[in-house]
């Protein structure tokens, strides 16, 4: 299947609980206009890009990518009742196991842990290594979180052995 026909089918495989898509892209980034806006350089790379000149690594070296944070009540202009993720990850091995991460943090400064945390498994849609292969996911959140809350993603690199790079991050707002 080809990764158009992947993503199609991919995207039809809907969760109910997920609201439907609202037209609102929360955000979206090849990670070329971060280089230079105090972006942490270190999470950049020019080593592999799918699109572009940069994308974001985790490695040995590098435990977190970078991350995307903003509080829910300006992530979209309705109620989230989830967030659909699409994006691009390069895999050298099935050693590779980093996985994407969806949270949502209470205010800074409350402590506790995360009101929502979910990771989606790279190797669980990733088959063919050492190229570019497209990923999709929608997340469902709970409901009533605090507007205040930070909603956060970022690729975490988990037990891999291998970098793992991510470019092409799309999220959608679902309603």
């Amino acid at each position: 299947m080809t990764g158009l026909g992947l993503m199609v089918a991919l995207a039809s495989c809907g969760d109910a609980g997920a609201g439907r898509y609202v037209g609102d892209y929360i955000t979206q980034t090849d990670f070329d206009n971060l280089a230079g806006w105090g972006a942490d350089v270190n999470a950049l790379t020019r080593e592999h890009a799918h699109s572009g000149r940069f994308a974001t690594v985790v490695n040995t070296t590098r435990e977190y990518s970078l991350t995307y944070r903003l509080p829910l009540r300006e992530a979209s202009v309705h109620a989230l009742r989830a967030v659909e993720i699409d994006a691009w990850v390069f895999l050298p091995s099935s050693k590779a196991s980093a996985s994407l991460n969806v949270q949502v943090q209470p205010v800074s400064g409350v402590s506790g842990d995360a009101l929502y945390n979910e990771e989606l498994h790279l190797l669980d849609q990733v088959q063919e290594f050492g190229k570019w292969t497209p990923i999709h996911r929608v997340f469902v959140l709970p409901t009533r979180l605090p507007a205040e809350a930070e909603l956060r993603i970022f690729l975490w690199r988990a037990s891999s052995p291998e970098p793992v790079y991510l470019d092409d991050l799309r999220v959608k707002a679902r309603e």
